[in-house]
């Protein structure tokens, strides 16, 4: 990577804004009627459920209206289904179907294919490395609430 900024984490920011093309192929192999935020909503439901559409929207760090269009969306193409809350009876919890399963399964297969092309030259140790940093910037992102001061200057 060239160094074209002032500092090492302006560098990092433009480097992930790059990896557009990356999300991109993540999409194509993910659901295709419902994209990534789509698959990645049906991944929460299958790996928390029974979750309520605020727990959902809580994982995705998105407005409770985008989770609920999206799982309205799974409930729909038949990949999640309601259950009454026992703890709520106006709420309902989801979980996912065996159609749901199925195409989790798929999808994340034929997204691991993919990538195994373009990192087969790539070292194992290089891989993992790289999966741990993004996982460790992931996680400090969660736990990192922004700056109100920060967000109005930005």
């Amino acid at each position: 990577m060239t160094t074209t900024s002032e500092s090492p984490v302006e560098d990092l920011v433009i480097s992930l804004y790059r990896l557009a093309v990356v999300q991109r192929e993540i999409a194509r192999h993910a659901l295709a009627e419902l994209g990534s935020q789509g698959f990645t909503a049906l991944a929460i439901v299958h790996r928390e459920g029974p979750v309520r559409v605020s727990d959902v929207a809580e994982h995705l760090r998105v407005d409770l209206s985008v989770a609920s269009r999206q799982c309205a969306a799974l409930v729909s193409a038949g990949y999640a289904a309601r259950q009454a809350d026992p703890g709520d009876r106006r709420a309902y919890r989801l979980t996912a179907t065996e159609r749901g399963t199925t195409v989790l399964r798929d999808s994340h297969r034929r997204m691991v294919d993919a990538f195994a092309r373009p990192l087969r030259s790539w070292p194992e140790a290089d891989i993992v490395a790289l999966a741990a940093a993004l996982d460790r910037l992931r996680e400090d992102f969660a736990v990192t609430e922004p700056n109100p001061q920060e967000t109005a200057a930005a």
